[in-house]
């Protein structure tokens, strides 16, 4: 078996999606709220950013509109929980159907492709050629967009309104006694995770050249897979907490998408991907929980 096809893949879908597995963990981890919101924010983020691209609006507009969608649609799923007080995975499944209705009206089909645009890929096709079945060229661009974007994140997450954002999440009732606004730091962080899940969907729809309705399909578990497998494998005692999120959402989304390629290439049916993804995600919590009780346990001892 040729280990640089699956490696290949692995690699690259490992980037363009570690930007939703970062949402997933910046929501989950950091505001304590289990969004499911990032299905479809990365399907509005894709549909908003190709319906521009037919309307001949510059790319860079285009992105920029595509993951604006997207945090319009994670403040939504703020706003709802905050404002009428529903459920919060009631609130994100409301704004998923919201946005694969969306999706829809604004792409006007059902499948879009996007062969006849220029994207960022195509600006690299030439050093994708140098190595066969290796695309060195995307791979380096997609390595050097995220590290560029982790460290602007790191950076906005170690800031003052960072901070304020981390104990609103952490611990709304210190928060409140200082005077920091709960709520508004809530829709605005999640606002603000959104807007990456859409990114990843506008670089996959960049990368495979087309847009569908069905592709936010499955990211939750997806991301949820990638950031319990990073969480698992990377030290978290050396590094701050909100740096160690970065570090195993990205880690994780790219080991986890190697692991499936080769799965793949060595003949796992893509039909049953959801479920072994499920049970993995199982095996890992369940490892984590009983760890857990035998660190409690010794400590009454």
């Amino acid at each position: 078996m040729d280990l640089l096809v699956p490696l290949d893949t692995g690699l690259l879908i490992g980037l363009i999606l570690a930007w939703s597995v970062i949402a997933l963990s910046v929501s989950f981890r950091l505001l304590n709220f289990p969004d499911l919101t990032i299905e479809g924010s990365l399907l509005i983020g894709a549909a908003v950013f190709t319906a521009l691209l037919e309307l001949k609006v510059s790319p860079v507009y285009a992105t920029l509109s595509g993951m604006l969608s997207g945090a319009l649609a994670g403040g939504l799923t703020g706003f709802f929980h905050v404002k009428y007080r529903i459920n919060k995975f009631l609130a994100g499944i409301i704004v998923v159907a919201i946005c694969f209705t969306a999706s829809l009206r604004i792409m006007g089909a059902s499948n879009i492709g996007l062969i006849n645009y220029k994207t960022v890929f195509d600006k690299v096709e030439f050093f994708d050629k140098l190595i066969p079945n290796l695309h060195i060229g995307s791979i380096l661009l997609l390595t050097v967009m995220l590290m560029l974007g982790s460290l602007l994140l790191y950076a906005g997450l170690s800031s003052k309104r960072g901070i304020r954002l981390r104990v609103a999440g952490s611990n709304p009732e210190y928060a409140r006694s200082l005077g920091i606004s709960v709520p508004i730091y809530l829709v605005a962080g999640l606002a603000f995770s959104n807007s990456l899940a859409a990114l990843s969907g506008i670089l996959l729809a960049m990368f495979q050249g087309f847009t569908d309705v069905n592709m936010g399909q499955g990211t939750l578990i997806i991301a949820l897979a990638a950031l319990t497998i990073g969480e698992r494998l990377f030290p978290k005692t050396k590094v701050s907490y909100h740096l160690f999120i970065l570090i195993a959402a990205i880690g994780g989304s790219i080991l986890y998408q190697v692991l499936v390629a080769v799965a793949i290439r060595m003949g796992l049916a893509a039909t049953d991907l959801k479920m072994v993804t499920a049970v993995l995600v199982l095996v890992v919590m369940a490892m984590k929980s009983s760890r857990h009780e035998e660190l409690l346990s010794e400590e009454f001892k």
